[in-house]
């Protein structure tokens, strides 16, 4: 049987994004598949077992701090504010992947190999710098110049919904707290040097790296000696700050997608046709939660044949997550359970899903198998037949009453079973879980 394919940290995402932020949530908020994704995504970062109560603290200033930017922005423009948030919505989850791959590739990189993890550190660094803070820091930053009424065209992101960092600067000026949560982890210098390869590697683990400025000989920053572990302490900085400002625009999101989406200010997106690899893992995953092993996935032309496995009664039961931190270690209960579904039912919903994936004039074949490999039965339709019944539910007497527009349908009153999980629990916290094969862990 296929193993279970989500990190356990999905489980305890949102119960925790609602402890850190639930006061900030309004009555009009509206969480869709999009943003749970999302919170799912930061909060898997942000609890893993290299994190302290420090860094989720850090995090959580950072997503308030920004979240009122946002918001002070929001009273007086908020057409505006979405309209700039709605040209990088589409982008974030990909910034997002490609700045947590670079840096666990620096991660990655044995001890004993320093010149490559400084080269590698320093790459997450510019990648992070350019292809993350300067998207997710636009709509914050354009909220706080509304807000401050500031005249400055800095203030106002480029088309394709970026900014520049060096708009922080002004901000400092204009900012009644102590620091620019925006900032945290911030250092151009460091950037430049390594865009411009003005760095040298030295032994001892430690680089030099300068950035000189022609034109402003004054504003040139002398070479400087940076230790690996400093600069790994940089990188660690502005990734929980660029989290906690991933956050921010969560919040917004969820607190005002519904109205500005039900007075037009912005319009939803016709989805990227996906390349083969990409579909077959948004169907794995579709499957996966409505009761089904995937087993195969054929798309020619414009007909999309799938093959799916039922899943089989799980045992009820409370289940023991454990997530340990540097230095502690929290236990939470969680409740499981299995509920038993017509498979009809399933499919029909799997296809309503599936619309904006799959060509629309696509024929969708699935055919139901045993774990042996066994049919089961199987289903075709034409998938404007689908579309056009705009179902608002997959209940049975639903899905009985337009059975009639399947070509295909020997399924019968099959069953399959749903994983369920409850809310975690959280039990207490205990000492830091000895590493296996420590002397503790024998």
């Amino acid at each position: 049987m296929p193993k279970p394919r989500h990190s356990p940290i999905a489980m305890l995402a949102f119960p925790q994004f609602q402890h850190d932020f639930g006061d900030l949530l309004n009555s009009n908020a509206l969480i869709t598949d999009f943003t749970r994704s999302l919170i799912d995504g930061i909060f898997e970062n942000i609890m893993w077992f290299d994190r302290t109560n420090t860094d989720h603290k850090q995090f959580e200033r950072t997503a308030r701090a920004a979240y009122h930017f946002l918001q002070e922005g929001n009273k007086t423009k908020p057409k505006e504010i979405a309209q700039q948030y709605s040209l990088i919505v589409d982008n974030i989850i990909p910034a997002l992947n490609n700045s947590g791959l670079t840096l666990s590739e620096a991660k990655n990189v044995p001890s004993e190999d320093p010149d490559n993890r400084i080269r590698k550190y320093l790459e997450s660094y510019k990648v992070m710098y350019e292809g993350l803070l300067c998207l997710i820091c636009a709509p914050v930053i354009y909220a706080f110049g509304i807000s401050k009424r500031v005249k400055d065209k800095d203030f106002i992101p480029d088309d394709n919904g970026r900014i520049s960092l060096k708009t922080l600067k002004t901000m400092e000026k204009l900012i009644v707290y102590s620091d620019n949560r925006l900032a945290i982890g911030l250092n151009s210098h460091i950037r430049n040097a390594y865009s411009h390869e003005n760095y040298r590697i030295l032994d001892d683990a430690n680089v030099e790296l300068w950035d000189p400025n022609r034109y402003k000989p004054k504003k040139s920053w002398d070479p400087e000696i940076w230790p690996l572990e400093k600069l790994i302490e940089l990188n660690n900085q502005l990734w929980i700050n660029a989290l906690g400002i991933i956050c921010s625009l969560i919040l917004y999101d969820i607190n005002n997608r519904r109205i500005a989406t039900d007075r037009g200010w912005i319009t939803s997106k016709q989805l990227p046709r996906l390349r083969r690899e990409e579909l077959n893992n948004t169907i794995d995953d579709i499957a996966d939660k409505l009761g089904f092993y995937m087993k195969g996935l054929t798309v020619l032309n414009n007909q999309t044949s799938i093959v799916l496995s039922p899943k089989s009664k799980g045992i009820d039961q409370d289940s023991d997550l454990y997530m340990g931190f540097k230095d502690h270690t929290r236990l939470y209960k969680v409740k499981m359970w299995s509920e038993e579904k017509r498979i009809i039912d399933q499919l029909t919903r799997m296809l309503i899903t599936l619309i904006p994936y799959i060509e629309a004039e696509s024929e969708v074949a699935i055919n139901i198998v045993s774990h042996e490999d066994v049919s089961l039965g199987s289903l075709s339709v034409d998938l404007p037949n689908i579309i056009n019944l705009n179902l608002t539910d997959t209940e049975p007497e639903t899905v009985n009453r337009i059975r009639y527009i399947y070509k295909t349908d020997t399924i019968g009153e099959t069953i399959t079973y749903v994983e369920k999980k409850g809310t975690p629990r959280f039990v207490g916290i205990g000492p830091t879980m000895p590493k296996p094969g420590t002397s503790d862990a024998q």
